[in-house]
């Protein structure tokens, strides 16, 4: 029993000996594992910040296209904000002066005359000048809505303002025509009349 305790505390300390060794070699050799993963991570880090450095400058790219696109646009929008040279200039709107003027013209005509006849009714003078009067308050609603669509800050078109500015111009151009239809129209009456009333006294005498 002695000898084979003596044995076997002369022989243990020979088997760990003999293990430190082993164990060293696989603690290096995980070491240097390790520093090759390491190293492999460095690379692919400065990859990915190498593609970060791109995809920073290319947003940054993107940025000032994008600021530019947007001051572009601005401009553009404040363009159509306001009424070019050419539109304020046009036949279109030229027209629309015109018609105000002989509108009022045609007004002032038309109660210049109807004191002046004498063979109309009461009723008649009275809707005549009913209807000259809705007449001028329509005309003026209609000025004011040309004056707006020329004058207006909306986005619309040189081309649609132009188009709006027409369309009232035909509506100007109907309130004149019935004005001097109208006042014609009078004016037949009242020499019709006088010329009734002038055969009668003829017949008289």
């Amino acid at each position: 029993m002695k000898r084979r305790l003596f044995i076997l505390v002369t022989i243990v300390p020979f088997i760990m000996a003999a293990q430190i060794p082993v164990t060293d070699a696989a603690t290096n050799a995980s070491v240097g594992m390790v520093n090759s993963q390491l190293m492999n991570i460095n690379i692919q880090l400065k990859a990915v910040n190498k593609n970060l450095g791109r995809l920073i400058n290319l947003m940054e790219k993107n940025n000032n296209e994008t600021s530019k696109s947007r001051k572009i646009l601005k401009e553009e929008l404040d363009a159509k904000k306001t009424s070019p040279d050419y539109v304020m200039k046009s036949t279109d709107v030229s027209m629309t002066m015109d018609l105000k003027d002989k509108i009022l013209e045609a007004y002032s005509t038309s109660k210049n005359s109807i004191q002046k006849w004498k063979h109309l009714e009461q009723d008649e003078i009275q809707e005549f000048a009913g209807y000259t009067a809705n007449a001028i308050l329509e005309a003026k609603n209609l000025f004011k809505q040309c004056n707006g669509i020329i004058k207006t800050k909306s986005i619309i078109l040189p081309e649609e303002r132009l188009k709006k500015v027409s369309g009232i111009n035909s509506k100007l151009e109907q309130l004149l025509d019935g004005l001097i239809a109208y006042n014609n129209k009078l004016s037949q009456i009242n020499a019709f009349r006088e010329a009734k009333l002038s055969l009668i006294n003829m017949n008289k005498e």
